[in-house]
């Protein structure tokens, strides 16, 4: 039981991935969780266990978890809860693999029992926060596609210091900011911004895998002013003050990391100056 599993982060495709667009997904070792019987500090468990009775298909050894939950054992997790960085993916990916069929998994039955395990949490799940903590490898969504294993640098990234955090302060909730987007987009004259939206997410995906800094700097620039115009009730006011200062200075540009409202948001450095790095 001791496997660590990953945060995550989306890099590129927040919101676009709905429609049926690409985006990159990356582990982020800075945070992570286990499961252990270990003691740990309580949490109300009922509702996962209600839900894993209610649905007997996930195969979830119940009765061996209730065990540990009763022995004081859980989740130990480091991973910032609603804050954008998979707390809940990590979670599920470790109950599988503490808890379900030991088994060798294809990547596309991992992510169909992923996907149903999160639906705990969400309601519905793509499938895909939990998928990158299983993995712990980079994942590319290309449609309706099962994401596939990708090899990025992600390392020499790390080094070249581009890539930060910002954390909001505020909790977020996705559910209700998906439903504004998905009320946005019945709007026609909504639909030019979202098709250039999908296309600078590929532009950015090809930068960040070819290592072209200059592209990348281009492409964020873009997208950031873009986002500002288009996402604007996903920014909360303090994030957008910092967020038109990035570009009014040129020295840096945010976009949503997830579906934003609150959390963290994720900047990139279009000027190079001593910070920490931002390690995948």
């Amino acid at each position: 039981m001791s496997r660590q599993f990953n945060a995550k982060i989306l890099l590129f495709g927040e919101y676009t991935v709905i429609r049926g667009g690409k985006a990159l997904a990356l582990p982020y070792s800075a945070y992570s969780g286990e499961w252990t019987t270990d003691q740990v500090a309580k949490v109300d468990w009922h509702p996962l266990i209600r839900f894993l009775l209610g649905h007997p298909e996930l195969e979830i050894d119940v009765k061996r978890l209730e065990q540990d939950l009763e022995r004081g054992g859980g989740f130990r997790s480091s991973i910032p809860q609603g804050k954008g960085l998979g707390s809940s993916g990590a979670l599920v990916a470790g109950l599988l693999a503490a808890y379900g069929p030991q088994k060798e998994w294809t990547l596309s039955e991992a992510h169909a029992r992923l996907a149903g395990l999160e639906a705990c949490y969400h309601g519905q799940s793509s499938g895909v926060d939990p998928l990158v903590s299983w993995v712990g490898k980079p994942l590319r969504i290309d449609g309706q596609q099962c994401p596939q294993i990708v090899k990025m640098p992600t390392e020499t990234w790390t080094a070249l210091d581009r890539w930060f955090l910002l954390d909001s302060g505020v909790a977020r909730h996705s559910a209700p900011l998906v439903a504004v987007f998905k009320q946005k987009t019945e709007n026609p004259d909504y639909k030019a911004d979202l098709e250039h939206m999908e296309a600078l997410v590929g532009d950015g995906i090809e930068a960040f895998e070819h290592l072209d800094e200059a592209m990348m700097g281009v492409t964020m620039e873009a997208l950031s002013h873009l986002q500002l115009a288009s996402f604007e009730e996903m920014i909360p006011r303090a994030i957008k003050a910092i967020w038109i200062h990035g570009l009014e200075t040129r020295q840096f540009a945010l976009k949503l990391c997830g579906a934003g409202g609150g959390g963290f948001f994720l900047g990139y450095r279009l000027k190079t100056y001593p910070s920490a790095a931002l390690k995948f």
